[in-house]
């Protein structure tokens, strides 16, 4: 196996990255508080996509659709997270207007500047990636200021910012290069590596974001308790804790004995 086949092969394992925070998620899904909610939904949508993904490859060979799909749901779902966690000022009173705008860019890119199933969505992604990073540096000034004695990683929503710089300020450049790549004038075999070589850095960081997400919903605590999280079968002995026991007899039973015998 060449140094190309392993960049693609590592390429393809890094993908499966969303599956790890949407186990984490979804262990603790009662307990995830409404304002990151979004965020769960969005990792759900994720997850389902590397499955889409898959099957598009080997079916219709293409798997272009699934960028576009992925951006819209970024940008709505994480938007509507800062939204909910910012107060209220003149950045939150403006997410509804540039998630319009967003729409009618992704709309656009979709249907006339990039195609839906010819090339990366660049400007729509492009747009809304502008828009996380700009919510997310806000946002980051807010838990500074409003929470001074509280350390930033003692706080979830920190690592979801985190996150969103880590991954929307590589992908735009990922994105324009990967799209430059096959708009010019490269032979197939050349445009195959420089995909893989550019891609790499954009695959790496999406694992790492989809580590940190798996990070902040960690600070929640399990949906069902350890013990009883397994099916019934799969236990030991009955879901109701045994009793205790000294000489073989319940130790309730030895105290009730004994406060008999004292009167």
């Amino acid at each position: 196996m060449d140094s190309w086949a392993r960049l693609h092969l590592v390429n393809r394992v890094l993908e499966a990255a969303p599956l790890l925070p949407f186990a984490v998620a979804f262990l603790r899904r009662r307990n995830i508080p409404y304002k990151l909610k979004p965020v769960y939904y969005y990792i759900g949508a994720e997850a389902f996509f590397f499955f889409l993904d898959r099957i598009s490859r080997i079916t219709i060979h293409n798997n272009i659709y699934i960028y576009h799909l992925g951006t819209l749901l970024l940008v709505f779902f994480v938007a509507q997270t800062y939204r909910r966690l910012l107060p209220p000022s003149r950045v939150r009173a403006a997410i509804p207007i540039s998630l319009i705008l967003f729409s009618g860019v992704a709309f656009l890119d979709a249907a006339f500047l990039s195609g839906l199933f010819t090339y990366l969505n660049t400007y729509s992604h492009s747009f809304g990636c502008t828009i996380l990073i700009v919510l997310a540096l806000v946002h980051i000034s807010h838990l500074i200021n409003s929470s001074p004695y509280t350390a930033l990683e003692k706080q979830p929503d920190f690592f979801l910012s985190v996150a969103v710089l880590l991954y929307s300020s590589c992908s735009i450049i990922s994105f324009v290069a990967v799209k430059t790549i096959y708009i010019s004038d490269y032979d197939y075999h050349t445009r195959l590596n420089l995909d893989r070589l550019f891609t790499t850095p954009d695959v790496l960081l999406f694992a790492i974001a989809m580590a940190l997400l798996a990070w902040m919903f960690a600070f929640y605590p399990l949906s069902t308790a350890p013990r009883r999280a397994l099916p019934k079968w799969l236990h030991y002995s009955s879901w109701q804790p045994r009793p205790f026991r000294l000489l073989y007899q319940p130790l309730s039973e030895q105290l009730r004995n004994e406060e008999l015998r004292k009167c």
